[in-house]
């Protein structure tokens, strides 16, 4: 991940700490991007975390959990006060991570706490009984938002970031196309993929896919491929910490005539949906709008998946694009929309990511617009 200078993100987010009368930030992350996206740091070891103490004049202090991450996280960081920690327990880890805090004299003051979005929560109970207990004397209020709105607004190194990761992730769909034939099995094309994205430098490429109808697109489980059967997947990579996701479908040998409306159908309603992702739309009329095209080709009721999500240093990141959200999309946020379509012996799935601009999309992939025969 490319940092852009300190103050360039944290200079917004302290001013939200003067605006609420906050004397510092206290962040936690596990497996979301909070410390990321203001230290650099990302604790992307499956039982990592970190602690961020930002306060609005001092300079901040990051604690990690595992010493053995200290080379990783000086590299990536631009905090100079960086310390390992010595427990396996978060709570514990919180003990520790509360005498910092009593040495910069934080111990008493107005804190704000961020360490959740509209996806996902990781301040669980034990960890906020622990941060109470440790800090008596402190006014704790709930602060995500000041974090949460800055994120939601990519800044060009992010875009930048993200583009390259797309470029990844269509070299690995590319492999994986290339990859099918009749009887191959589905682990071996998937391999192909992950084998692309981390050869071009992705740190992660996870793959779903369908073998062919009746079959939803699902984890590799040993299936192998059939001439005649459409191919539809997923593919979601990871580089620099920022992830995305396209969608793609292959026709393993041709396709059928119902084949290719159910793809020409799930490719017209991306197109339609992607079309009005603009900043002040609201995320319901977005999913709306694809529902209505494929519901007028026939399909109602065919769609087993989402419409779409936001993207960037975590998976999802706000917003859902979904017929019952309240959400607007903002100027510069990152999004995914994708259209799966399940029906009458046939699938499709079709999507990509996108930067949303006050006057339309901008596209970080080539969007598939054919249906490609393999094999």
């Amino acid at each position: 991940m490319v940092l852009p200078l300190p103050n360039e993100r944290t200079e917004a987010v302290r001013a939200g700490l003067k605006g609420r009368n906050l004397d510092a930030l206290l962040v936690y992350s596990q497996r979301r991007g909070h410390v990321a996206y203001l230290s650099g740091y990302r604790p992307n070891y499956h039982t990592n975390s970190a602690f961020l103490c930002l306060p609005r004049e001092a300079d901040p202090v990051l604690l990690i959990k595992f010493g053995f991450d200290m080379p990783r996280a000086r590299k990536l960081s631009w905090v100079q006060d960086i310390r390992p920690g010595h427990s396996e327990d978060v709570r514990c880890l919180f003990a520790e991570f509360a005498e910092m805090i009593r040495e910069k004299g934080l111990d008493r003051s107005r804190l704000g706490i961020v360490a959740s979005d509209d996806t996902i929560d990781e301040m669980s109970p034990g960890l906020f009984d622990a941060i109470r207990e440790a800090l008596p004397h402190a006014h704790l209020e709930r602060a995500c938002d000041l974090v949460n709105e800055a994120r939601l607004r990519k800044d060009p190194n992010e875009v930048e970031t993200l583009r390259r990761c797309t470029a990844v992730a269509e070299l690995a769909a590319n492999a994986l196309g290339g990859a099918l034939a009749p009887e191959v099995e589905d682990y071996a094309v998937s391999a192909e993929a992950v084998s692309a994205a981390v050869a071009a430098g992705a740190e992660r490429c996870d793959v779903i896919l369908s073998s062919g109808p009746p079959h939803l697109s699902l984890p590799p489980s040993h299936q192998r491929f059939s001439r005649g059967k459409p191919v539809s997947l997923e593919l979601t990579a990871e580089l620099d910490g920022y992830w995305v996701q396209i969608c793609r479908t292959f026709s393993v040998g041709e396709p059928t005539a119902m084949e290719k409306r159910v793809f020409a159908t799930a490719r017209d309603a991306y197109e339609k949906a992607a079309s009005i992702a603009k900043a002040g739309v609201r995320s319901s009329e977005v999913a709306n709008t694809a529902l209505e095209v494929v519901d007028r080709a026939g399909f109602r009721g065919c769609i087993p998946y989402g419409l779409g999500h936001g993207v960037g240093l975590d998976l999802p990141e706000p917003c859902g694009i979904d017929p019952h959200s309240t959400a607007t999309l903002v100027d510069g946020m990152a999004l995914v929309i994708h259209v799966g379509i399940w029906a009458d012996g046939a699938s499709a799935f079709v999507g990509g990511p996108m930067i949303v601009r006050e006057d339309g999309p901008e596209l970080l992939d080539h969007p598939q617009r054919e249906l490609v025969e393999v094999g």
